[in-house]
């Protein structure tokens, strides 16, 4: 009878050490969720070769660097303005409702969206218009003290070095057009318009609000302009190719921030690099979900910056490139 009785208590010791250590495999392989705020080019990693990548498998390799894997202990929730950025809103209420653990947000309208929906969860942000103290989402780059950090671009220095690559280019450079898109904010129309005071350039801005909006937007230049410069939004990053064209065929020397503006035929294309904005970002997603807060994670700027020229358009608008800005340029397409 006492064996039956040690029997018993034995199995049922091994039953319940049993079931702790279940439990305890279970904490550990808890799958972190991650929500990610995308434009629609992003929202699957085969809808834009180029995006998977620039942006979707450094985001990936890196967070698996730190010991985060997809399908391993991590999973994500993608949410896509569906084309339209007062759309993010309601796609970050969603990861919201998620619970998720942290929400990237992959570019300005997505940032603001994502930490107007939420102060409880972490948001790690890839702005490039807005400064984060200036928007109220840090109390400074060093340490943001929220539930915000982030990627973020100075904006001001772009704007004299767009300003300073045209006037190099083009003799005499005195009226600009400026495409810009009002929807990530003015940070960059501001800052663009205090470097052409400076510089003593006349500006001529138009809105562009949609993609239908881009032939009607160069077709209303007046006076014709001697250089166009396209302020970034998601909008515009999306529309690189069609931009290209147009000013293309309305023989504009233009700048834009977006490599595939030049790569479809724009003239210049100078700005941060996705890969490392990428990297970046999911090195601080990947703090976050080991325990630090991200109001203790200070902000970052690019410091890779590529500089690349297309010398096809530049035959083809009749302009020679300075042997100055070839050497300086990261890639010269020939």
């Amino acid at each position: 009878m006492r064996d039956r009785v040690a029997t018993v208590v034995f199995i049922a010791a091994s039953l319940a050490t049993g079931l702790v250590w279940s439990g305890d495999s279970c904490a550990q392989t808890k799958i972190a969720r991650v929500g990610i705020l995308v434009t629609p080019l992003m929202s699957s990693s085969t809808d834009n070769p180029r995006l998977q990548r620039e942006w979707y498998e450094p985001f990936r390799a890196t967070l698996a660097r730190h010991g985060w894997t997809e399908g391993k202990n991590i999973s994500f929730e993608y949410r896509s303005a569906r084309g339209t950025p007062p759309r993010f809103s309601e796609a970050a209420a969603e990861l919201v409702k998620l619970k998720v653990d942290v929400i990237y947000a992959d570019n300005a309208p997505a940032t603001r969206a994502a930490y107007t929906a939420t102060r409880s969860i972490p948001v790690v942000g890839l702005d490039f218009t807005n400064d984060p103290v200036t928007a109220g989402y840090a109390q400074s780059y060093a340490r943001p003290g929220g539930s915000l950090t982030g990627f973020f671009l100075d904006a001001p220095g772009f704007a004299g070095k767009w300003l300073e690559l045209l006037k190099a280019i083009v003799p005499g450079l005195s009226h600009v057009a400026v495409l810009w898109d009002p929807a990530p904010g003015l940070t960059h129309l501001e800052a663009m318009r205090a470097a052409a005071r400076s510089s003593g350039v006349q500006l001529q801005v138009l809105e562009v609000h949609a993609a239908d909006d881009l032939d009607r937007a160069f077709g209303k230049f007046q006076p014709r302009p001697q250089a166009l410069i396209i302020l970034p939004s998601p909008l515009m990053y999306g529309e690189g190719a069609r931009l290209a064209e147009l000013a293309l065929k309305h023989r504009l020397p233009g700048t834009s921030m977006a490599p595939q503006f030049t790569e479809a035929g724009g003239l210049l294309s100078y700005g941060p690099d996705l890969s490392e904005g990428a990297e970046r970002c999911a090195t601080l997603v990947a703090k976050i979900l080991s325990g630090a807060k991200p109001g203790d994670l200070p902000i970052e700027r690019p410091t890779k910056l590529p500089l690349i020229v297309n010398l096809k358009t530049a035959r083809a608008l009749g302009i020679t490139i300075p042997e100055s800005i070839l050497l300086r340029a990261d890639e010269v397409i020939r």
